[in-house]
Protein backbone atom coordinates (compact mmCIF):
# COMPACT_ATOMS: atom_id res chain seq x y z
CA UNK A 1 0.00 0.00 0.00
CA UNK A 2 1.30 3.22 -0.98
CA UNK A 3 1.79 5.81 2.07
CA UNK A 4 4.09 8.14 0.31
CA UNK A 5 2.05 11.20 0.12
CA UNK A 6 0.63 10.88 3.78
CA UNK A 7 4.33 10.47 5.75
CA UNK A 8 5.59 13.08 3.25
CA UNK A 9 2.48 15.75 4.67
CA UNK A 10 2.11 14.28 8.29
CA UNK A 11 5.89 15.13 9.90
CA UNK A 12 5.24 18.46 11.05
CA UNK A 13 1.61 18.01 12.02
CA UNK A 14 2.09 14.87 13.69
CA UNK A 15 4.89 16.84 15.89
CA UNK A 16 1.34 18.72 17.28
CA UNK A 17 -0.98 15.77 17.43
CA UNK A 18 -0.95 13.27 14.72
CA UNK A 19 -5.29 12.32 14.60
CA UNK A 20 -7.69 13.15 11.97
CA UNK A 21 -11.27 12.70 10.98
CA UNK A 22 -13.84 13.23 8.33
CA UNK A 23 -17.36 14.07 9.39
CA UNK A 24 -19.58 10.93 9.86
CA UNK A 25 -23.06 11.67 11.91
CA UNK A 26 -22.39 15.52 13.54
CA UNK A 27 -24.35 17.98 15.45
CA UNK A 28 -24.16 22.12 14.55
CA UNK A 29 -20.35 23.55 14.73
CA UNK A 30 -19.53 25.88 16.34
CA UNK A 31 -16.50 28.12 15.85
CA UNK A 32 -15.44 29.01 19.48
CA UNK A 33 -15.61 25.30 20.46
CA UNK A 34 -13.67 24.40 17.48
CA UNK A 35 -10.86 26.60 17.91
CA UNK A 36 -10.66 25.43 21.57
CA UNK A 37 -10.86 21.69 20.76
CA UNK A 38 -7.40 22.37 18.49
CA UNK A 39 -6.11 24.32 20.83
CA UNK A 40 -6.42 21.47 23.65
CA UNK A 41 -5.38 18.82 21.37
CA UNK A 42 -2.26 21.06 20.32
CA UNK A 43 -1.57 21.88 23.64
CA UNK A 44 -2.02 18.33 25.01
CA UNK A 45 0.20 17.23 22.27
CA UNK A 46 3.56 19.51 22.57
CA UNK A 47 3.17 19.12 26.17
CA UNK A 48 3.20 15.59 25.93
CA UNK A 49 5.33 14.65 23.47
CA UNK A 50 7.77 17.82 21.97
CA UNK A 51 10.94 17.80 24.18
CA UNK A 52 10.53 14.89 25.87
CA UNK A 53 12.28 11.20 25.92
CA UNK A 54 9.61 8.75 26.65
CA UNK A 55 10.56 5.17 26.13
CA UNK A 56 8.79 3.60 23.11
CA UNK A 57 6.51 1.88 25.43
CA UNK A 58 5.39 4.92 27.21
CA UNK A 59 5.59 6.93 24.22
CA UNK A 60 2.97 4.83 22.18
CA UNK A 61 0.28 4.39 24.98
CA UNK A 62 0.25 7.95 25.22
CA UNK A 63 -0.73 8.70 21.85
CA UNK A 64 -2.96 5.92 21.82
CA UNK A 65 -4.39 7.69 24.90
CA UNK A 66 -4.77 10.97 22.95
CA UNK A 67 -5.91 9.36 19.97
CA UNK A 68 -8.79 7.73 21.84
CA UNK A 69 -9.78 11.04 23.56
CA UNK A 70 -9.70 13.29 20.23
CA UNK A 71 -11.33 10.99 17.56
CA UNK A 72 -14.57 8.06 17.38
CA UNK A 73 -12.89 4.88 16.46
CA UNK A 74 -16.05 4.47 14.43
CA UNK A 75 -16.35 7.39 12.92
CA UNK A 76 -12.73 7.96 11.68
CA UNK A 77 -12.95 4.17 10.11
CA UNK A 78 -16.48 4.99 9.00
CA UNK A 79 -14.80 8.21 7.10
CA UNK A 80 -11.99 6.55 5.83
CA UNK A 81 -13.49 3.63 4.03
CA UNK A 82 -16.38 5.89 3.06
CA UNK A 83 -19.45 3.68 0.96
CA UNK A 84 -17.00 0.44 1.43
CA UNK A 85 -18.20 1.17 5.30
CA UNK A 86 -22.31 0.55 5.20
CA UNK A 87 -20.98 -3.01 3.02
CA UNK A 88 -19.37 -5.15 5.95
CA UNK A 89 -20.71 -6.38 8.93
CA UNK A 90 -20.80 -4.52 12.46
CA UNK A 91 -17.83 -7.17 13.75
CA UNK A 92 -15.82 -6.30 10.78
CA UNK A 93 -17.07 -2.92 11.18
CA UNK A 94 -15.47 -2.99 14.86
CA UNK A 95 -12.33 -5.13 14.54
CA UNK A 96 -11.55 -2.27 11.46
CA UNK A 97 -11.60 0.49 13.71
CA UNK A 98 -9.27 -1.17 16.66
CA UNK A 99 -7.39 -2.40 14.18
CA UNK A 100 -6.93 1.51 12.50
CA UNK A 101 -6.51 2.94 15.74
CA UNK A 102 -3.56 0.32 16.09
CA UNK A 103 -1.86 1.25 12.87
CA UNK A 104 -2.29 4.89 13.69
CA UNK A 105 -0.37 4.75 16.76
CA UNK A 106 2.72 2.52 14.75
CA UNK A 107 2.71 4.79 12.02
CA UNK A 108 3.55 8.43 14.16
CA UNK A 109 4.89 7.27 17.37
CA UNK A 110 8.17 6.77 15.75
CA UNK A 111 7.61 10.47 14.23
CA UNK A 112 6.91 12.11 17.96
CA UNK A 113 10.14 10.70 18.49
CA UNK A 114 11.81 13.60 16.70
CA UNK A 115 9.58 16.20 17.82
CA UNK A 116 11.57 19.59 17.78
CA UNK A 117 11.80 21.22 21.19
CA UNK A 118 10.45 24.74 20.94
CA UNK A 119 7.79 23.92 18.47
CA UNK A 120 4.84 26.29 18.47
CA UNK A 121 1.48 26.18 17.54
CA UNK A 122 -0.65 29.12 16.68
CA UNK A 123 -4.55 28.97 16.29
CA UNK A 124 -5.81 31.96 14.11
CA UNK A 125 -9.48 31.79 13.60
CA UNK A 126 -12.25 29.56 13.05
CA UNK A 127 -14.84 29.78 10.02
CA UNK A 128 -18.44 28.17 10.55
CA UNK A 129 -19.03 26.06 7.44
CA UNK A 130 -22.19 24.82 8.71
CA UNK A 131 -21.69 21.04 9.96
CA UNK A 132 -18.24 21.68 10.56
CA UNK A 133 -15.49 24.51 11.25
CA UNK A 134 -12.59 25.17 9.77
CA UNK A 135 -10.31 26.16 12.39
CA UNK A 136 -6.49 28.22 10.81
CA UNK A 137 -3.49 27.46 12.81
CA UNK A 138 0.38 28.33 12.04
CA UNK A 139 3.01 25.39 13.02
CA UNK A 140 6.82 27.35 13.93
CA UNK A 141 8.87 24.95 13.87
CA UNK A 142 12.51 25.92 15.02
CA UNK A 143 14.97 24.35 12.30
CA UNK A 144 12.68 26.85 10.21
CA UNK A 145 11.97 30.06 12.63
CA UNK A 146 11.22 32.43 9.45
CA UNK A 147 8.82 30.05 7.58
CA UNK A 148 5.75 29.16 9.74
CA UNK A 149 3.87 26.16 7.85
CA UNK A 150 -0.28 26.48 7.95
CA UNK A 151 -2.45 23.71 9.66
CA UNK A 152 -5.60 24.15 8.84
CA UNK A 153 -8.14 21.59 10.96
CA UNK A 154 -11.96 20.35 10.50
CA UNK A 155 -13.92 20.23 13.75
CA UNK A 156 -17.22 18.71 13.62
CA UNK A 157 -19.66 17.72 16.95
CA UNK A 158 -20.93 14.04 17.12
CA UNK A 159 -24.67 12.91 18.03
CA UNK A 160 -23.34 12.68 21.50
CA UNK A 161 -22.60 16.42 21.77
CA UNK A 162 -18.33 15.57 21.60
CA UNK A 163 -16.03 17.86 19.36
CA UNK A 164 -13.95 15.99 17.44
CA UNK A 165 -10.80 16.44 15.01
CA UNK A 166 -12.14 15.11 11.63
CA UNK A 167 -9.36 16.44 9.04
CA UNK A 168 -6.71 18.45 8.98
CA UNK A 169 -3.95 19.85 5.94
CA UNK A 170 -0.63 20.81 6.31
CA UNK A 171 0.54 23.16 3.89
CA UNK A 172 -2.87 22.41 1.06
CA UNK A 173 -2.42 18.87 1.43
CA UNK A 174 -5.13 16.41 3.31
CA UNK A 175 -3.89 13.69 5.04
CA UNK A 176 -7.98 11.90 5.13
CA UNK A 177 -7.99 12.06 1.60
CA UNK A 178 -4.07 10.32 0.89
CA UNK A 179 -5.38 7.71 3.35
CA UNK A 180 -8.96 7.37 1.60
CA UNK A 181 -7.45 7.08 -2.03
CA UNK A 182 -4.97 4.52 -0.76
CA UNK A 183 -7.60 2.16 1.38
CA UNK A 184 -10.29 2.69 -1.92
CA UNK A 185 -7.63 1.32 -4.21
CA UNK A 186 -7.24 -1.81 -2.11
CA UNK A 187 -10.70 -1.70 -2.08
CA UNK A 188 -11.39 -2.34 -4.98
CA UNK A 189 -8.86 -4.42 -6.14
CA UNK A 190 -10.46 -7.02 -3.73
CA UNK A 191 -14.06 -6.49 -4.98
CA UNK A 192 -15.04 -4.30 -2.09
CA UNK A 193 -13.91 -7.21 1.27
CA UNK A 194 -12.31 -5.70 4.04
CA UNK A 195 -9.77 -8.78 4.62
CA UNK A 196 -6.97 -7.62 2.28
CA UNK A 197 -7.20 -4.17 3.63
CA UNK A 198 -6.95 -5.56 7.08
CA UNK A 199 -4.44 -8.20 6.03
CA UNK A 200 -2.36 -5.00 4.68
CA UNK A 201 -2.67 -2.77 7.56
CA UNK A 202 -1.55 -5.69 9.78
CA UNK A 203 1.63 -6.18 7.51
CA UNK A 204 2.05 -2.24 8.17
CA UNK A 205 1.72 -2.57 11.62
CA UNK A 206 4.11 -5.36 12.05
CA UNK A 207 7.15 -3.42 10.15
CA UNK A 208 5.87 -0.40 11.87
CA UNK A 209 6.63 -1.64 15.21
CA UNK A 210 10.02 -3.44 13.82
CA UNK A 211 11.32 -0.04 12.69
CA UNK A 212 10.27 1.59 15.56
CA UNK A 213 11.79 -1.30 17.79
CA UNK A 214 15.17 -0.43 16.02
CA UNK A 215 15.06 3.24 15.38
CA UNK A 216 13.88 4.50 18.41
CA UNK A 217 13.45 1.80 20.93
Amino acid sequence: MAMTLLRRSALAVVLILGVFLTPGTAGAADVEQGRKTVQSAVNEGISTFVGKTHPLPERTRLLDDLLRRYVDPSMLSASILGRYWGKISESEQKAFSQLFVHYLVTSYVGILGRAEPGTLVKVTGGVDQGSTVKVQSSALLPSQPGDPIPVEWIVATTAEGKPVIMDLSAQGVSLIRAMKDDFASVLRGSGGKIEPLMDALKRKIESNEKENATLHG
